[in-house]
Order: C-alpha cells, then sequence, then structure tokens
C-alpha cells in the first residue's frame, strides 16, 4: 500500500461533511455585511437566494469532495487485500495514519472555508458594483444616530414684488414677504417658533414650522394686501422674530420705490345755503345767509392748494380764496356768508357759488335762500322758517369705529317786529324715532335764534349715525324744519 494513502473511517467523512455544512454560517461579520446587503437591495433579494442557493450545491458537489470519498474506499479495498501479508505492520503504522487523516482532515475543512468565504465575498462585491453601475443608483449612505439639537442659525428675508415703482397709489396689491431659516446641520428636527410683521414690528402675529431630522432649511410666507396709500406707510417693513428653540430676530425688507400719485384734479363742487327760505321775513330785517361749497377732487391725489373765486350776488362781484387739499383728500368745505337787511326789492341776498381757477377750471352751481322777505309791519309773535345745519359736513375720511361728536345747529326765524316770546319744539337725530322736547326765547323785535344739539359715539360701520337731524315746532305755530346729516360716510 502506497504510504501516502491515507486511511479514512466513514465517521470521520461524516464529521468532516457536518463541519462543512454547519460553516455555511460563515464568519458573523460576513453573515452581517450579507443581512446588511440583502436589507437594502430588497428588490433582488430573491434572485440573489437562488444564487447563493446554487452555489451551496456546487459547494456540496466539488471533486475535493468526491476525491476524499474515493481515496477513502481504495485505502479501505487495499488494506483488506494486503491485510494477511501486512497484518505484522499494521499495529506500528495506525498511529502515524491517524495523525496525517486528522492533519488532512482540518486542512480540508480550512480549505472549504476559504473557498466559501471567497465566493460569497465576490458575489457580494459583484452585486455592489451592479447597483453603483445601475444609473440613478446611489451607495448607501452610513446611517447616523448622533443628532444635535435644533438650532436656527440665521433667517434670510425676501419680498415680491421688489419694487412699488410704476404703480399708481390706490391700486390693490399683495406683497409677499418670504423668510428663509436656516438650521444647524444633523439636527433632531422640531419646532420653530417665531411671530412676524409687516409694518416693522408694530403689530405681530404668531407662527409656527416644522424641520424633520437633519432638514437645514426651510421656508415660510406671510402677506400684505391693500390699496396703495398715497402717504406711503404700507407695505411697511417685514421680518420674523423667533422665540424658539432659540431667539433670533431676522433682518426686516420691503418693496422698494413708491406708489405714483395723480395730480390734484377738482371733479365736482354742490352748494348748500342757509337760511333755506327768507320766507316770513321782514323785508327790512337784518340777516345772515351761509352759502358753503363742497369741493370734491380725483382719489389718490398728491395733495395741494386749490384757488378759487365767489360771489353772493351771481357773479357781478367776486372774491378770491383758496383751500389746501392733503394728500389723498377727496373732500374739502368752504363757507362764506352775506349779511344786511332784507331789501325789499329782494335784490339780496343773490345768488351765491364758486368758481375754481386752479389746478383746473370749474364753475359750481349758483344757489339763494328761497322766498321773498314781506312787507315791515307789527305782527303777533310766530315762527317762519327754520333751516338746519350740521358739523361736520362730512364723514368723508373719518375711519369707522373711530368715536366722534356730531353737532346739528336749527336756525329758528320769527315774523320781525313781534312781541317776543317762547318757542316750543322737540329735536330728533335719527330721522324723528325718537324726539326730545325743548325750548328758546325770543326778546321783543328779535328775529333769528339758533339751538344747538348733539350726537356722540362710535362711528357705525352699517352707517346707521349719525341720523338725520331736524326740529318741529309746536307753539307758537306748528312748524316741522328740513333735516341735515353729514354727507359721505366712514371707511
Amino acid at each position: 500500500m502506497d504510504q501516502h494513502d491515507e486511511f479514512f473511517v466513514p465517521d470521520d467523512v461524516d464529521q468532516q461533511i457536518e463541519q462543512i455544512r454547519q460553516s455555511k454560517a460563515g464568519d458573523q461579520r460576513d453573515a452581517e455585511a450579507l443581512a446588511y446587503l440583502r436589507s437594502y437591495y430588497q428588490a433582488d433579494a430573491q434572485h440573489e437566494q437562488e444564487i447563493l442557493n446554487r452555489v451551496w450545491q456546487r459547494i456540496a458537489d466539488t471533486p475535493l469532495l468526491a476525491q476524499n470519498s474515493q481515496k477513502s474506499e481504495k485505502g479501505r479495498f487495499m488494506d483488506h487485500s494486503d491485510m494477511p501479508r501486512a497484518a505484522g505492520t499494521m499495529n506500528s503504522v495506525s498511529q502515524t495514519r491517524a495523525r496525517r487523516s486528522s492533519l488532512a482532515q482540518r486542512l480540508s475543512l480550512w480549505a472549504a472555508v476559504i473557498v466559501l468565504v471567497a465566493l460569497v465575498g465576490g458575489l457580494a462585491l459583484a452585486f455592489y458594483a451592479t447597483r453603483l453601475n445601475t444609473p440613478g443608483s446611489h451607495p448607501p449612505s452610513p446611517i447616523s444616530t448622533n443628532h444635535a439639537a435644533l438650532h436656527v442659525d440665521a433667517v434670510s428675508m425676501s419680498v415680491t414684488p421688489n419694487s412699488l415703482n410704476g404703480l399708481a397709489c390706490g391700486s390693490n396689491v399683495t406683497v409677499t414677504y418670504t423668510a428663509l431659516f436656516h438650521v444647524n446641520q444633523h439636527s433632531a428636527g422640531g419646532t420653530v417658533r417665531f411671530t412676524y410683521t409687516t409694518n416693522n414690528g408694530r403689530s405681530q402675529t404668531p407662527a409656527s414650522i416644522t424641520l424633520k431630522p437633519g432638514e437645514t432649511s426651510k421656508t415660510y410666507s406671510f402677506t400684505w394686501s391693500g390699496a396703495l396709500p398715497v402717504d406711503h406707510t404700507y407695505p411697511g417693513l417685514g421680518g420674523v422674530q423667533v422665540s424658539s428653540p432659540n431667539q433670533l430676530t431676522s433682518p426686516t425688507i420691503k418693496p422698494t420705490g413708491q406708489c405714483g400719485a395723480t395730480a390734484l384734479e377738482i371733479t365736482k363742487v354742490t352748494m348748500a345755503v342757509s337760511p333755506a327760505s327768507i320766507q316770513g321775513l321782514a323785508c327790512g330785517s337784518s340777516l345772515t345767509v351761509t352759502y358753503t361749497a363742497t369741493i370734491d377732487a380725483a382719489p389718490n391725489n398728491s395733495g395741494g392748494t386749490v384757488q378759487l373765486s365767489y360771489t353772493t350776488n351771481n357773479g357781478r362781484s367776486q372774491t378770491p380764496a383758496s383751500v389746501t387739499f392733503n394728500p389723498g383728500q377727496t373732500t374739502k368745505t368752504y363757507s362764506f356768508t352775506w349779511s344786511g337787511s332784507l331789501p325789499a326789492d329782494h335784490t339780496a341776498p343773490g345768488l351765491g357759488g364758486i368758481q375754481i381757477t386752479s389746478p383746473n377750471q370749474l364753475t359750481s352751481p349758483t344757489i339763494e335762500p328761497t322766498g321773498q322777505c314781506g312787507a315791515s309791519s307789527s305782527s303777533a309773535f310766530q315762527v317762519t322758517g327754520v333751516t338746519m345745519t350740521v358739523s361736520p359736513a362730512s364723514l368723508q375720511g373719518t375711519t369707522c369705529g373711530t368715536s366722534a361728536t356730531v353737532t346739528y345747529t336749527a336756525t329758528i326765524h320769527v315774523a320781525a317786529n313781534g312781541p317776543g316770546g317762547t318757542v316750543q319744539f322737540t329735536y330728533t337725530i335719527n330721522n324723528g324715532r325718537s324726539q326730545t322736547p325743548a325750548s328758546v326765547t325770543f326778546a321783543p323785535g328779535q328775529t333769528t335764534k339758533t339751538y344747538s344739539f348733539t350726537w356722540s359715539g362710535a362711528l357705525p360701520a352699517d352707517h346707521t349715525y349719525p341720523g338725520l337731524g331736524g326740529i318741529q315746532i309746536t307753539s307758537p305755530n306748528a312748524l316741522t324744519s328740513s333735516t341735515a346729516k353729514p354727507a359721505g360716510q366712514c371707511g
């Protein structure tokens, strides 16, 4: 028998095969790497399993194991065939053969393990290279569980539109402010709480944003909307003030430039007169007549001075005057008077009105008290007329909700050359829905007396107040005045 032939008993062969099977688990690190790759490449998990099964099948069928099995059978046959003539030497070499068999088994086992590790490592590298060469794929990033606390490092601001140049004052516009929050890298994420302003901090609104772990920036937008005012107070400076997780104030920003105001232009003039009538007044009695011009200008104007002249005698004589409009102001009143004794020829008071000469030309309608004075004679005490005025004459330009006091004034006329006496009446500020009694006393020969009453309160948004005001005479005779209230409405 060849001294290199080795003797394998069946138990040794079974033990070697079992050790090779157990070595499939491989090194613990290789198993962890394989598990990580399988979890990342889940789409190819089934295909990988089929390839690995074929690899293990080939390892199980490798010629190395078949050769060892054949050598074992051959050695067994040769040992039995030579047993009669080699019986004397069997015991002397049995221990040497056992040691050689054990060494060969260990070498074979290690060789199988090395082949297995090489195959698994090569397979893993092949899968990894395939993923790298696939378009749009990326290698897995290392998983980090170390997150820092959220901290806002900076806030940058932008605004749209970035300029108001070319826009007309009074036009509606929406301005969008955008805050870009920058936070620290590798943060644990969380909520950022802050307030924002569109008027440089005069008012603030709370808000918040939430960042995911690892997210480094996020935007938040807020708006101002409205008509561009001619005084350029809006849109104002916008920004944010962070209160959590740390305190930080952003820079402020607003659109550059300004809206353009239109040139001042007078569009309309309306006229009123008080007393509205001189019917029943005695010719020769003294009277003061007040003419009031309400001048309307185009909206969103730049303001300026209006040059005018007025007349109380239908233009036969004129007196120059002026009024000044503030930027954006659309209404202004101007009053002028005629005073004197009522002439018997009824030439005065005459038609009154104004004529605009600048910034544009415009002539108002003319107006005078209705009726005529009567011949002078002694008469009984009697109310001949009542005229109403109100102050302020207009609510245009006021803000709803603001407090205001409106004064109604009744001018009561009695017959000339009267003996004097007391006039009993009631007055109203809500067009007669409620009335309050009052009285005034005339001296003998006195022909005119005034009585004032007021309404005070916050201007309601439904414009129900101030209402129509007037008086109703009950004694010495019955007479109802006209009613009056301020023109225009609060905004």
